[in-house]
């Protein structure tokens, strides 16, 4: 009996040593649980900043969205002056005919490139009308910050594209004009019966000058909304950067995760489990002996290997 009662009591006095070690195991899992409770709230609060930032983004696109409606709207009025003022021309030509019968071949030159620039006007007007369109597009699609940010990058481009088109237009037919107004000349010598024509065509040459120096100062003003543009693309970028890593950070549950993710060794109680605070991926102690500080974190928080040389690379590049 007294051998009985030994060998009870020891039984005794090691189920009393396991359950003394269990419970210290599951105190130290309640406090790194509050630690845990803690971090996703300053998490939450972050990301609540975060908001905030982007809808403020977005309030100054839709503000550079309704300044460049504005240009758009200028360049059109001086499209339409000079339509005018090329049927004007086209007019006065056609009361020249009667006295130039022998050169209607000339005339008729100069007529098909008249349409031909008028042609090239209704072009660039249905092309005004199709920014427009884009522009209104995108003042709906700039309440919804997500997946339209790529559709306006998009729309950037297009729109720097179509403007470089309107250019080389623009220069081609500046080129057109000067040739015009190289033949013209030579009629206005050969013709001495067309004087007061002629005056008429400098009143007008002088008033394309003119027209011709508002288009410089309209191409400078793009250029610098160009620029505004640029800054604004990269504060979306910066934004998109911060909303992929607190998108791609999925915390892994302790039960599903029965070895290190690195180096595949079993949990077990010497062999503890962490998880990293950027990835949410679980390791052991070894494999997340890093601590860094992260976006979501003001102090340095603990960090798996792999994380930590990204990062690392990633502030060296940066």
């Amino acid at each position: 009996t007294k051998q009985d009662i030994a060998t009870e009591r020891l039984t005794y006095e090691t189920n009393r040593a396991g359950l003394d070690s269990m419970y210290s195991d599951v105190k130290q899992k309640l406090e790194e649980e509050t630690q845990l409770r803690l971090d996703v709230e300053k998490e939450l609060q972050l990301q609540i900043s975060m908001k905030m930032e982007m809808e403020m983004a977005s309030r100054l696109l839709e503000k550079d969205i309704h300044e460049k409606q504005d240009t758009v709207i200028g360049l059109r009025k001086q499209l339409e002056d000079i339509k005018g003022i090329n049927l004007e021309l086209y007019q006065k030509l056609q009361t020249c005919e009667g006295s130039l019968k022998h050169k209607t071949e000339m005339v008729t030159k100069l007529e098909e490139k008249t349409n031909q620039l008028i042609a090239t006007m209704k072009e660039m007007e249905n092309r005004i009308k199709l920014f427009q369109s884009d522009k209104q597009a995108a003042e709906e699609t700039a309440r919804k910050l997500g997946q339209m940010l790529a559709d306006k990058d998009a729309k950037r481009s297009a729109l720097e594209t179509d403007l470089k088109i309107e250019k080389e237009w623009r220069g081609t037919l500046q080129k057109t004009l000067e040739t015009e107004k190289e033949k013209c000349s030579k009629y206005h010598l050969e013709l001495q019966q067309l004087k007061e024509i002629k005056k008429e065509y400098n009143e007008l040459k002088t008033r394309y000058h003119s027209i011709q120096e508002l288009c410089q100062e309209q191409e400078s003003a793009l250029a610098e909304l160009g620029s505004q543009l640029g800054d604004s693309k990269m504060k979306v970028e910066n934004l998109k950067e911060n909303q992929l890593i607190v998108k791609e950070a999925q915390w892994v549950d302790d039960t599903d995760s029965k070895h290190c993710k690195k180096c595949e060794k079993e949990f077990s109680i010497s062999r503890r489990k962490h998880h990293c605070r950027n990835c949410g991926d679980i390791y052991c102690n070894e494999c997340s002996d890093n601590k860094m500080s992260l976006p979501s974190s003001s102090k340095p928080v603990r960090v798996c290997d792999n994380c930590q040389t990204f990062l690392l690379q990633r502030f060296s590049a940066t």
